[in-house]
């Protein structure tokens, strides 16, 4: 599975992010291109720190928030992130159906023309490819699972094994699928 286009940005979603950090890879992702983040996906990933995998995430993130870094990672605020942290202040249980999900198809609609594409999303929810698909999006996003991007990894010479990071993952990382399968959609136009 050669992928020969190079993503302008790389937008993760929050089960990426946590598989990830399992294998101790988050870094892979600025291999790709620039990495945006929503804000709705950084609080659910991270503001947790009793979840397996929040630290990591949040060292990550702050890391990459820091002026100058090497390893750069912009979060974008969105109105469902915004409405999430609200919520969180008065029920720290309060949870947001497929709210990574609805703000990166949102910025991935308002904001990629300015930016120019391609874009790739990164998941695990299947829903994903059908949300890019029913909002026109499949000609300048690249949508793959982990797996997927630990493979165009190995093929960039940037890990040595996929299948042996995927392995870290399932051993670490809980709720990750050992069945998921690498799946990726190419755009039809590459910019």
């Amino acid at each position: 599975m050669k992928i020969e286009i190079t993503p302008v940005v790389v937008v993760p979603d929050m089960s990426p992010l946590i598989h990830l950090a399992a294998a101790r890879h988050l870094p892979l992702l600025q291999e790709f291109g620039r990495v945006i983040v929503m804000d709705i996906v950084a609080y659910e990933a991270s503001d947790d720190v009793t979840k397996p995998w929040a630290l990591e995430v949040a060292a990550w993130l702050s890391k990459g928030q820091e002026a100058g870094s090497n390893q750069p990672v912009e979060i974008v605020k969105t109105e469902i992130g915004e409405a999430y942290r609200l919520a969180r202040r008065t029920d720290p249980n309060f949870k947001l159906r497929d709210a990574g999900e609805r703000a990166i198809r949102d910025w991935l609609v308002d904001m990629l023309p300015e930016v120019g594409g391609p874009a790739l999303v990164i998941y695990e929810d299947k829903k994903m490819p059908k949300l890019i698909q029913r909002e026109h999006l499949e000609d300048v996003v690249v949508v793959a699972t982990t797996r997927a991007v630990l493979a165009f990894a190995e093929e960039r010479g940037l890990i040595t094994s996929a299948e042996d990071v995927w392995k870290t993952i399932i051993a670490q990382a809980e709720g990750a699928s050992p069945s998921l399968d690498v799946q990726v959609m190419l755009p039809t136009r590459t910019g």
